[in-house]
This record gives structure tokens, C-alpha cells and sequence, in this order.
């Protein structure tokens, strides 16, 4: 069921959310937090929360396309090489 936007919801909700996870009050002005929340507020149905080896999968797919990246822009071979899968 979606619950509908009020201000007065979200900061209760955000405000929870900090103190249960023990973010510092400046995680509320980090513009990756509010990138989510823009993000999410266009959502009609809710939002989807990805579970736990979902986001290790997805963290680490991102971090080796980050290495490819780097590798790419500095030119160089496989000197140096980091094997991922130790982590899955």
C-alpha cells in the first residue's frame, strides 16, 4: 500500500531512519540521499528495497566496471589485477 506524501511524514520517516542506522544529521543533505529521494518520490506503486545479496552483487558489478573504467583512462594492462569473487 503507498502511503501518501506529507512533509510531516517524511520527516518522521527521515529522522527514524537516522536514528535507527546511526547516520550522522548530515546524511539528510548529502545529494546522493537527495537523488534517492527524488528518484523514489516518482515512484506510483512504492519502491522496491533490493535485499541483501541483490546489493552485494550489484556493489561489486558496479566496483569492476569502475576498475574497467580506471583501466581504460590510465591506459593500463592487467598489471594489476583484483579478483572480485573473493567477496560473493
Amino acid at each position: 500500500q503507498v502511503i501518501p506524501y506529507s512533509n510531516k511524514l517524511f520527516k518522521q520517516a527521515a529522522i527514524e531512519w537516522l536514528v535507527a542506522t546511526d547516520q550522522p544529521i548530515q546524511a539528510l543533505k548529502h545529494p546522493k540521499f537527495k537523488e534517492m529521494v527524488d528518484i523514489a518520490s516518482h515512484a506510483t506503486n512504492g519502491v522496491k528495497i533490493l535485499g541483501r545479496k541483490v546489493t552485494h552483487a550489484e556493489i561489486m558489478r558496479m566496483f569492476k566496471n569502475h576498475l574497467t573504467k580506471l583501466r581504460n583512462t590510465l591506459n593500463v594492462s592487467n598489471v594489476l589485477s583484483i579478483d572480485c569473487t573473493l567477496y560473493n
